[in-house]
């Protein structure tokens, strides 16, 4: 990127209301789906279940050591270790201009109510807070990625119908309705399969195989060629050649006297 510190340069770009919140939908979505959130490279394997609910208790605590000692309840403690051990040296610059090293994202606690969460989980690497109600795309898919790490006291998870439901859970957000899905069944392959799709199925074919890598002759120049365009051109260039054995047999060149005799005549 040229000048990337040059104030007049575009950084934001707008995007419709509705995108952003579809987009916000689908990561909230795909926190819940266990292989999305392993293949994002949370350490997720020895918590209870995924979405991850704690009770409502865990928004009072006010202690570091408190905030520690519920993730290593939970499970989530090897997702910290993990942030921990990958701290690393920025390369280039940017560590000139306060950004000096770079980590994982760890896990996000969302709560409904901040009685000292905040200021507990605050301390420690790679975890972030955020209410349930400013859910931002940025933390809930870094990077673009989806599939975050989400801990969700039972609050804030209770009050997500209330903040991201349609209009028929009297959403907060107006005129908003969640996306509907356009399969009732999902499992495209089973569907392909079953009995009543494959009756109406035509057979498969012949497997063809294109060549890839072709090399185009000429037809004048390349008899082959010429054959596979013109089947007739075999018989054509017998029949040619056998007229000339012909003439060159029975016809006697002109002397020279009849040659004047009918130049006369013209």
């Amino acid at each position: 990127m040229f000048a990337p510190t040059k104030t007049w340069r575009k950084w934001h770009v707008k995007v419709n209301q509705n995108e952003k919140r579809y987009a916000a939908a689908s990561a909230i979505a795909a926190s819940a789906v266990a292989p999305l959130v392993l293949a994002r490279g949370h350490r997720v394997e020895q918590i209870p279940e995924i979405p991850l609910v704690v009770s409502s208790d865990v928004e009072k605590i006010t202690k570091t050591k408190e905030a520690v000692a519920v993730l290593k309840a939970v499970g989530a403690h090897s997702d910290v270790v993990k942030v921990i051990k990958s701290k690393k040296l920025r390369a280039g610059k940017g560590k000139l201009r306060g950004r000096r090293y770079v980590q994982r994202r760890g896990p996000l606690v969302v709560y409904g109510e901040d009685n000292g969460l905040v200021k507990a989980f605050r301390n420690i690497p790679g975890v972030e807070t955020a209410n349930v109600s400013s859910l931002g795309l940025l933390q809930l898919a870094p990077g673009a990625h989806v599939g975050r790490f989400i801990i969700w006291t039972e609050s804030a998870f209770a009050k997500l119908d209330s903040v991201w439901g349609s209009e028929a859970v009297a959403s907060s957000k107006s005129g908003y309705s969640l996306p509907a899905n356009i399969l009732a069944n999902s499992d495209v392959t089973r569907i392909i399969n079953s009995s009543e799709i494959q009756a109406v199925v035509r057979p498969a074919g012949q497997p063809t195989q294109k060549r890839t890598h072709v090399l185009k002759k000429n037809p004048l120049k390349n008899k082959q060629v010429l054959l596979r365009l013109n089947p007739y051109a075999k018989a054509f260039s017998a029949e040619k050649l056998g007229s000339r054995k012909v003439e060159g047999k029975g016809a006697a060149k002109p002397s020279k006297g009849q040659f004047e005799q009918l130049l006369k005549h013209d």
